[in-house]
């Protein structure tokens, strides 16, 4: 597993990403300035920005922050994840206890995705206690995490935020979850098949289920349960 997560900006569909990129390396001064930030050689940022090579998310994360751009911005575009959240729970803050839960340098694919395993929390959300208490979620357990993909829509839409109960380390019930696959992180919907095999379905049916023998199963690594990703799921 590698020490960062990546984001392949090379692949049909993220050439906005690849743009966010090269207005972030606009604003530094210089690639050199740029590499000892990161602390990789300007040849290779250079293969970053022109979708040569794959975009390791923790140097994309602290090159956006040099940018004054946040981390949400840079994998989503438009109005970043955080602020969006803050206006949709304006109205609420007067009235609830509001909570911040973390949100996490991990964008989980509904579709192909990519994980840091060491994640950072680049921001702090805000989220009414009252309903954290509903969807049953001890606040110290809660995490969010940005989506991307269609493999789950209706349910979860693409660049969603998704907020995770993470004392799921197995699926023990049936449900949606955050998988650790490798070097990815994917949400599926869980279900059990035949002979105690596990399986993996997409909610939008373009997309073919996987099913994971007992063993496989029983290794598949779950980084939590999602609970809430713009209505309770």
């Amino acid at each position: 597993m590698s020490t960062h997560s990546d984001i392949d900006a090379s692949e049909e569909g993220d050439s906005a990403l690849l743009m966010r990129f090269k207005e972030v390396l606009e604003t530094i001064p210089s690639l050199q300035t740029a590499s000892e930030l990161v602390g990789y050689s300007t040849q290779q940022i250079a293969k970053w920005r022109d979708g040569k090579a794959r975009l390791p998310f923790k140097a994309a994360a602290t090159l956006a922050r040099a940018a004054n751009r946040s981390v949400d911005w840079l994998a989503f575009g438009a109005e970043s994840l955080s602020t969006a959240m803050s206006h949709r729970l304006e109205r609420v803050a007067d009235n609830d206890d509001v909570v911040t839960i973390p949100l996490l340098d991990v964008i989980a694919s509904a579709g192909p995705g990519v994980e840091n395993p060491f994640p950072l929390e680049v921001d702090q959300l805000p989220f009414p206690k009252r309903w954290l208490t509903e969807l049953g979620v001890p606040e110290r357990y809660a995490r969010f995490l940005g989506a991307r993909g269609d493999s789950m829509e209706p349910t979860i839409r693409d660049g969603a935020i998704c907020l995770a109960d993470t004392r799921f380390q197995t699926p023990r019930i049936e449900g949606v979850y955050a998988l650790v696959d490798g070097n990815d992180v994917r949400i599926k919907r869980i279900g059990r098949g035949w002979e105690g095999k596990i399986v993996l379905i997409s909610d939008n049916e373009r997309y073919a289920s996987d099913t994971l023998s007992a063993p496989d199963g029983e290794a598949l690594r779950i980084a939590g349960k999602i609970v809430w990703a713009g209505g309770k799921i």
